[in-house]
């Protein structure tokens, strides 16, 4: 990846501000009130980030309206959705610098879900699912990220509610990115996305991709037959979607992991290797898949990054819910951004210059400029 060369010659607080605030602003037309500006709305969303603070917390402390005002705008800024999903991801697109030459390339992309845990009044937003951090219940986001050696860019992002499917939510993604004008070569998945709707689809578009399998039930069927089977070996599976009955077949590599854990796991795959008449798809292709699905791993670190940076709040609303969690997206893509070109110039110093803990802190600082915080808590008066 060859970033575009940078307008500012050293990476400062305000540089930081600079950059966030530039991609929040050119990519929707934020609407304030009489009481609030779009300068102060940005700055409160992004404090309350930047210290995984709650808006209450934020407002009270460094703005001079009320807590009241401020939700106001901001919930008048969530009116769907939708509209919040499609400003973000104009967010996080605009982050990304790809030259001419990355454009027309064509990468490969991780799809994953991840939960964010809610404790409040069950809504239609909200999704089921194992008992996680004193909840079973959730509000749900799938990404799409860049797989790329050093870069792990967030190209998309989708909430999810009980009633989408697994390949609704991966052709929500990868239409965004193709609305983007991004080429996708082909795509890695975690076994949340193994349904057979999902592979016809990923099958239709000509792109490859690399999906674990898990065993279906616990009667003797064709799928479970592969994992009692011989390992080390190419397959080729079919099956019938539970809904509309369509036929899907794919090639599948059965293998079993080293070390303690000896499971046997069974991939997916198609399209990362040539096969011809004389040469069809065997364990070559099916390790070669294996490698390209090892490869997406630090998605989970790429989550844990963007909690450090994900404000607080109580709300039923999943819109402002998912701004929240766009916001903390960006923040981390900034943080990409900035040690990509760090990287350019001299990849010794990376990460170790500028880790994201001190990003955030410096872009705290940077927002909090000619803002006076109150200093004062009033005790309860005693008679």
């Amino acid at each position: 990846m060859s970033p575009l060369r940078p307008s500012y010659r050293s990476i400062t607080p305000a540089v930081v501000r600079a950059i966030t605030l530039q991609h929040l602003t050119a990519a929707a037309a934020w609407t304030p009130t009489r009481a609030v500006s779009v300068d102060q709305l940005l700055r409160f969303l992004l404090l309350a980030a930047a210290q995984a603070s709650s808006l209450f917390d934020i407002v009270r402390r460094l703005f001079p309206f009320t807590h009241h005002a401020a939700y106001r705008v901001a919930h008048a800024n969530c009116a769907s959705t939708g509209g919040v999903a499609d400003t973000l991801n104009r967010v996080l697109h605009g982050v990304v610098r790809l030259s001419r030459i990355d454009r027309r390339r064509a990468w490969v992309v991780a799809i994953d879900t991840h939960l964010v845990p809610y404790y409040g009044r069950r809504t239609k937003s909200v999704v089921g699912g194992l008992r996680k951090a004193g909840t079973k219940y959730f509000h749900g986001y799938a990404t799409a990220t860049l797989v790329a050696k050093g870069w792990r860019y967030t190209l998309a992002i989708e909430p999810y509610t009980p009633t989408d499917r697994p390949h609704d939510l991966v052709r929500r993604l990868l239409d965004r990115i193709a609305g983007f004008g991004l080429k996708i070569q082909g795509v890695t998945a975690d076994s949340a996305f193994e349904s057979g709707d999902t592979l016809l689809l990923l099958q239709e578009r000509r792109l490859a991709y690399a999906i674990p399998l898990r065993r279906k039930g616990n009667t003797a069927n064709a799928r479970n037959r592969l994992f009692d089977g011989p390992t080390n070996r190419v397959h080729t599976t079919s099956w019938k979607t539970d809904v509309g009955r369509r036929p899907v077949s794919t090639a599948v590599y059965v293998w079993r992991r080293r070390g303690r854990n000896r499971a046997v796991m069974v991939m997916a795959f198609a399209g990362w290797a040539t096969a011809t008449a004389r040469k069809p798809v065997n364990r070559d292709a099916g390790r070669k898949a294996c490698a390209v699905y090892r490869s997406r791993f630090g998605i989970e670190t790429s989550y844990r990054q963007k909690n450090q940076a994900r404000a607080f709040t109580t709300s039923r609303s999943a819109a402002y819910r998912l701004l929240l969690e766009g916001l903390a997206h960006l923040i981390r893509q900034v943080w990409v951004l900035l040690t990509e070109q760090l990287a350019a110039a001299d990849r010794s110093k990376w990460v170790a210059e500028l880790p994201l803990a001190t990003l955030i802190d410096w872009l705290d600082t940077a927002l909090r400029e000619g803002l006076d915080e109150t200093r004062e808590i009033p005790l309860p008066q005693t008679r």
